[in-house]
């Protein structure tokens, strides 16, 4: 079979440029947060890694895959109902790994996956797709205001303390007016740009496929099932964090709202469209992690840690899913 790839079309030039000012993003970031920070201090750092807690977590993250993989087939199931969690799982895992190399490749990429083991229709398999980042949004919001809650009082603490109580109020009433000052000029400008470009027709359509991925979820057989999943699932994102907590000294003594507070700034930090969340990964746990009382570099260096830990993860799984995926669709041909 030969594949024809043309470089001058203008999807693949623009995909190209994205993958570039992606790829830029996320090493500008990474630069940002390492820039002074002792890189040659890591390799002490990670000999003194608990190896059994970090392998531990990775074991752990096969059931991610396992309980996201499980979840997508209740959204296909009434169309397609002998789907396995087996095969889908296999077209998961192999959609992450794309997603280190290119960046919001991975749903495409899993969804090709099923055409091939499973003849599912790619438009069938992308709507379901879009659902489910649906829920993940929501999740994300809905745990946000979980930690806000559970940790009002650090954050407000932290707040009063190192911020306010250390800016004089004229400075204060200064930023707060300069910020809803831009905040004004950006919905005016906004709104001028979006309605000369016809950024509203594109937006409503969104609105709308909010609205229809967020209908189909109540129309499915298995909701409660579908629910429950999507409440394990976070559990075991909850609980990978937690459990590498034990695998530093520095991080140790930490928490379950600690754990929590990762995962939010975790999911936060893979929602920036940067290869492998690199870069905002980093910043966004290291910088939540500050509220315990952890050291910028220990931090950081966790951070690195459970960044390292879930690449690795993805590729050890990845590459046998390859295998196993390539195996697959050769005995069915």
């Amino acid at each position: 079979m030969c594949i024809k790839f043309n470089f001058l079309d203008k999807k693949n030039i623009n995909y190209f440029l994205n993958f570039l000012l992606s790829l830029t993003v996320g090493l500008s970031i990474l630069f940002f947060v390492f820039k002074d920070v002792d890189i040659s201090s890591y390799s002490s750092r990670i000999q003194k890694v608990s190896s059994s807690w970090f392998l531990f977590a990775i074991f752990i993250s096969l059931f991610e895959f396992i309980v996201r993989a499980y979840r997508w087939n209740l959204l296909l199931e009434f169309k397609y109902k002998k789907l396995s969690v087996y095969k889908t799982t296999l077209g998961l895992i192999i959609s992450y790994l794309s997603a280190i190399i290119l960046p919001r490749i991975n749903d495409i990429v899993r969804c090709y996956v099923l055409t091939k083991t499973d003849k599912v229709k790619f438009s069938m398999s992308i709507g379901s797709v879009v659902t489910e980042r649906i829920v993940d949004l929501i999740s994300v919001f809905i745990l946000s205001l979980i930690l806000l809650l559970v940790e009002f009082d650090r954050f407000y603490n932290y707040l009063m303390i190192e911020v306010v109580a250390n800016t004089e109020i004229d400075k204060i009433v200064y930023y707060l007016f300069l910020f809803f000052s831009i905040c004004i000029f950006l919905y005016f400008f906004l709104n001028q740009i979006f309605r000369r470009f016809g950024f509203y027709e594109k937006f409503t359509e969104k609105i709308n496929e909010f609205k229809s991925g967020l209908l189909s979820i109540f129309s499915l057989e298995k909701k409660l099932e579908f629910f429950m999943s999507t409440i394990i699932l976070w559990l075991i994102y909850f609980f990978v964090g937690y459990i590498l907590f034990f695998s530093v000294e520095e991080t140790s003594m930490l928490g379950f709202s600690a754990a929590l507070s990762i995962l939010v700034a975790g999911a936060i930090g893979t929602i920036v469209p940067v290869n492998a969340g690199i870069g905002a990964y980093h910043l966004f746990v290291s910088s939540i992690l500050i509220y315990y009382g952890i050291v910028y570099e220990d931090a950081l260096f966790f951070a690195t840690l459970v960044h390292a830990n879930q690449v690795i993860a993805i590729m050890f799984y990845g590459l046998i899913s390859l295998i196993f995926f390539y195996f697959n669709v050769y005995k069915r041909n």
